[in-house]
C-alpha cells in the first residue's frame, strides 16, 4: 500500500499506520516482549525494500531543559550544543534541541530548549530491528513537539497557553510560549478511563499550571487559557470553567474543524487525538527529531543519492535542451547558407547571360581597361609633356657632346585624383674597351646634370658595366648594350595639382 508508514510507540507497544491522502489505515499492533518483536520482524520483512519509516514516540519519559547559552555561529556551534546535551542527558542517545531565539537584554544569550527521551531501553529494541531490516528510518518525532500542530492558527497567541489532549498513551498537557514548546507532561490513564472525566482533566491541567507558575514559565498574574481537545459530548463530567484564584481558564476545542484544516478525511469518533497527530506528522516536513545520526545514516545517503540523481537528470535535460537548440540553430544556418548559395548561383547565371549577350570587342578586355586608365590619366593631367621637357633641356644644356637617342613620356593612372608624369631618357655612349674612361666620365656628367632637377625623382634603369654601384643615385639594373653601351634614366615628376 502506498503512503507514509508511521510507527506509533508508547509504553504498551508499537502500532503501525499508513497515512495516504488523508486516510489512515491501521495494522495490528505489536506488544512489548519477544512475541511482539518477532511479529514486528515479520512486518518489516513484508515491507518493500528501502521503505522510509517514521517513528512517533509517545512516552512519559521525556525531559525538557531550557538553557541560556552564548550565541555561537559557525563550526563551534554544534560541539558546544553536543557538550551541553551530554551534560544534561548523557545516558540517552535520543535527544534534540530547539532554538527559541536570543534574549533581548544583557549579553543577548541564545535560549535553547534541550529535550531527550530519557528511557532508551523502551525504544532501542524496536530501533535495532529497523536498522537490521531493509527499511530505512527517516525520522523520530515525539508527540510533545508534534502537539504544536493541534493549535489552530486563529487560536495561537504570543502569550503562553496550555493544550490538553488524549492519546492511547494517556493525557498529555503541553505548554507553548510564542508558538514554541516549553513543557510537556504525559499522565497515563487507567484502563477504561478514556476519555477522562472533567475532574481528572481539570486536576491534571491544574498540576501542570502550578508547576509552570512556580518555574515562572507561566505568569503568576493574568489569565492563562488551557485548550482541551475533546468532542462536544465529552467528557462525561463538565469542567467547572475559570479558576479566578490562579487565572486559569479552560476552553473546549472541537477537533472536527482541526481535522478539516489538516485535510483528514476520516471522521473522528472518539476523544483520541492520534488520527490528528498522524495526519499532521504526514503533512509537516520539518520537526525536531530525536534519532541519533547513525540511525539516520541510510536515510541521509538515500536522500543524497536522490539529490544527485535529480541533479543528474536536470543536467541531462538542460544538456538535451541546449543540444536541441544548437541543432535547430545549425539547421537554420545551413538552410540560410543553402539559400544564399542558390542566390549567388542565380546571380552568376544572370551575369553570364548578360556578358554573353554583349557584342565581342576588337581588343582584349585587359588591354581596353589599360587604355581607358591611361586616357583617364591624360584627361586628369593639367599640362602636357612640355614642362617636363623644358626642365630636362635646362638640365642638359650645359653639357656638350652627348647623344640622346629617344625620350618616352608617360602618365601614370591617377591616385586620389593626382596623376604622375615620367620621362624615360635613353643616351648613347662611346663603345669599345678603349673608351671605358670616356663612358664613365660622360655617364657621371649626365647623372650630375640630371641631379640638378631637385623636384624630380631620378632612377637609373641601365648604365655601363664600368660604373661603380656606390654612387649616390639608386641603381636598378647593371647591363651593357649589345653594340653601343646605353644609359637609361627614368625621371618622375611630382603630381599635377588641380
Amino acid at each position: 500500500m502506498a503512503g507514509q508508514r508511521i510507527l506509533y510507540l508508547n509504553a504498551d507497544g508499537l502500532s503501525p499506520f499508513v497515512v495516504e491522502r488523508g486516510e489512515i489505515h491501521a495494522a495490528p499492533p505489536f506488544s512489548t516482549g519477544e512475541q511482539g518483536l518477532t511479529a514486528f520482524d515479520t512486518y518489516l520483512r513484508n515491507c518493500p525494500p528501502d521503505t522510509p519509516l517514521t517513528l512517533l514516540v509517545d512516552l512519559p519519559d521525556e525531559s525538557h531543559q531550557l538553557e541560556s547559552v552564548p550565541f555561537v555561529r559557525g563550526r563551534d556551534r554544534q560541539p558546544m550544543i553536543a557538550r551541553r546535551q551530554n551534560q544534561l542527558f548523557g545516558e540517552t542517545p535520543y535527544r534534540t534541541y530547539l532554538s527559541l531565539g536570543r534574549a533581548k537584554e544583557g549579553r543577548r544569550d541564545e535560549q535553547i530548549l534541550f529535550a531527550a527521551l530519557t528511557r532508551p531501553g523502551v525504544i532501542q529494541p524496536w530501533l535495532e530491528r529497523i536498522q537490521h531490516s531493509s527499511c530505512i528510518l527517516a525520522r523520530m518525532v515525539s508527540v510533545g513537539f508534534l502537539s504544536r500542530t493541534l493549535i489552530t492558527p486563529h487560536r495561537a497567541s504570543p502569550s503562553p497557553l496550555l493544550l490538553a489532549h488524549v492519546t492511547p498513551a494517556g493525557l498529555r498537557v503541553s505548554c507553548f510560549d510564542k508558538g514554541q514548546l516549553r513543557f510537556t507532561r504525559l499522565t497515563p490513564l487507567k484502563p477504561g478511563a478514556c476519555p477522562p472525566s472533567g475532574k481528572v482533566l481539570q486536576t491534571e491541567v491544574q498540576r501542570s499550571f502550578d508547576y509552570l507558575s512556580a518555574q515562572r514559565i507561566l505568569p503568576r498574574k493574568g489569565k492563562t487559557t488551557a485548550h482541551v481537545l475533546a468532542l462536544p459530548d465529552a467528557p462525561a463530567e463538565p469542567i467547572t470553567g475559570e479558576n479566578t484564584e490562579h487565572g486559569l481558564a479552560f476552553e473546549i476545542l472541537d477537533p472536527q474543524p482541526l481535522a478539516q484544516i489538516l485535510r483528514l478525511k476520516s471522521r473522528l469518533t472518539s476523544a483520541d487525538s492520534l488520527p490528528l497527530l498522524l495526519q499532521a506528522l504526514a503533512t509537516t516536513p520539518h520537526l525536531p527529531q530525536f534519532a541519533p545520526a547513525e540511525a539516520l545514516a541510510e536515510h541521509r545517503l538515500r536522500r543524497a543519492a536522490q539529490a544527485i540523481g535529480a541533479l543528474g537528470a536536470a543536467t541531462l535535460l538542460i544538456s538535451l535542451g541546449i543540444t536541441t537548440a544548437n541543432l535547430l540553430d545549425a539547421r537554420g544556418q545551413r538552410h540560410l547558407a543553402e539559400t544564399r548559395l542558390l542566390q549567388v548561383r542565380a546571380t552568376e547565371k544572370h551575369l553570364k547571360a548578360v556578358t554573353d549577350a554583349m557584342p565581342a570587342t576588337p581588343l582584349p578586355l585587359e588591354q581596353l581597361s589599360l587604355t581607358l586608365a591611361t586616357a583617364k590619366a591624360l584627361i586628369s593631367t593639367n599640362a602636357g609633356p612640355e614642362p617636363a621637357l623644358r626642365q630636362l633641356a635646362a638640365a642638359l644644356a650645359p653639357l656638350p657632346g652627348f647623344k640622346l637617342r629617344h625620350i618616352e613620356w608617360t602618365v601614370s593612372a591617377p591616385t586620389e585624383r593626382l596623376a604622375f608624369q615620367a620621362l624615360r631618357v635613353h643616351f648613347s655612349l662611346p663603345s669599345g674597351a678603349e673608351h671605358a674612361r670616356q663612358r664613365v666620365a660622360q655617364t657621371r656628367a649626365l647623372l650630375t646634370a640630371l641631379g640638378t632637377m631637385s623636384t624630380a625623382d631620378i632612377t637609373i634603369e641601365k648604365q655601363p658595366a664600368e660604373m661603380n654601384d656606390t654612387q649616390p643615385l639608386r641603381i636598378t639594373e647593371e647591363q651593357s648594350g649589345a653594340e653601343t653601351p646605353q644609359l637609361t634614366v627614368r625621371i618622375q615628376f611630382p603630381p599635377d595639382h588641380p
